[in-house]
């Protein structure tokens, strides 16, 4: 924030960089998307009390009552401002000088930002999902406190597709909701039922292909890992034919393997729900196995390190295009 010299000073010197001037008078829900647009940039001050036509800064006169406290009351979040009179000659302005925030500042639930015309509007969030198995929890801890410190990126995690079980369509539907997904792929992600459901589900949606990033997990990244956490052959290995043929293998030995279970089980219906639920994923799976090779192959992911270096630079190019 600018002292109210600095304040002063860059009116004599014309200064609008990250400063609005506002005369004759303005209301209160427009005086706090101001300040939520500049606390969710780099800072910024109102100054009330002088024309800008665009060319020149014309010093008026301050000519409204400003309630502080209700702008105040239409902000969501811990906003950090000054505010007081200055006196330019004969003339009584009014200054608020906004703080850059450490978290995102709403009116009424909504993030405003300053456009390059710098006039204000509203920021759009882009919403990330993270596809990953439990046991890689501490690189998505990572990627999720890397993509969080941008204010215009929501991620979520953890969707708990049991919830969904009756209802696929709900399952998919609560997936779209996002507009980007990273698939953290190791080992233990391509042997998940839940994890390859999910993610061959959303490769059904043809849109999903063009928002679909993929980190693949290898055997250098173990260093991110926590030395606890870390557990034998956690890395993919799709790089070649055999090795992939490997992970089909799997699945259509799983598949086996409960049809089989299935038969010996002999039980009736009602007792067989979760049971039916996890064929019919395991069924979904098989599916679209081969598709799922083939677009790991096809849109080879680079590895959690070398994405890592980079602060995820290739995914937020995406993100912000």
């Amino acid at each position: 924030m600018r002292t109210k010299k600095e304040i002063i000073a860059s009116i004599y010197e014309k200064d609008r960089i990250n400063t609005t001037y506002i005369h004759p008078t303005i209301n209160s829900i427009e005086i706090a998307r101001y300040i939520s647009a500049y606390a969710n940039g780099n800072g910024g001050d109102l100054i009330f009390g002088i024309k800008d036509d665009g060319r020149t800064l014309i010093i008026k006169n301050f000519v409204f009552k400003l309630k502080i406290e209700e702008v105040l009351e239409l902000l969501n979040g811990n906003v950090k401002i000054e505010y007081d009179y200055i006196y330019i000659e004969d003339h009584k302005l009014f200054y608020i000088s906004i703080d850059k925030a450490d978290e995102l500042i709403k009116v009424k639930d909504i993030p405003y930002t300053v456009n390059k015309d710098g006039d204000i509007e509203e920021m759009k969030i882009k919403k990330v999902f993270i596809s990953y198995s439990h046991k890689d929890s501490d690189l998505v801890n990572i990627i999720e406190d890397q993509l969080s410190e941008y204010e215009d990126i929501e991620i979520g995690r953890d969707i708990k597709i049991t919830e969904y079980r009756d209802s696929l369509d709900e399952f998919m539907k609560t997936i779209r909701n996002y507009d980007f997904v990273i698939s953290v792929v190791t080992s233990e992600y391509i042997k998940s039922l839940n994890c390859m459901y999910e993610i061959t589900q959303l490769m059904k949606d043809r849109d999903y292909q063009k928002k679909l990033f993929f980190i693949v997990v290898g055997k250098g990244d173990v260093t991110y890992y926590k030395e606890e956490n870390v557990y034998e052959g956690f890395e993919a290995n799709i790089y070649n034919a055999r090795d992939r043929l490997k992970y089909i293998t799997y699945w259509r030995n799983e598949e086996k393997v409960l049809d089989r279970e299935i038969r010996e089980a002999d039980l009736p219906l009602e007792l067989m729900v979760n049971i039916t639920e996890d064929k019919r994923k395991l069924n979904s799976i098989m599916s679209s196995m081969d598709d799922f090779i083939k677009l790991l192959s096809d849109k080879v992911g680079r590895s959690f390190k070398d994405m890592y270096k980079n602060d995820f630079k290739e995914i937020l190019d995406v993100i912000n295009e």
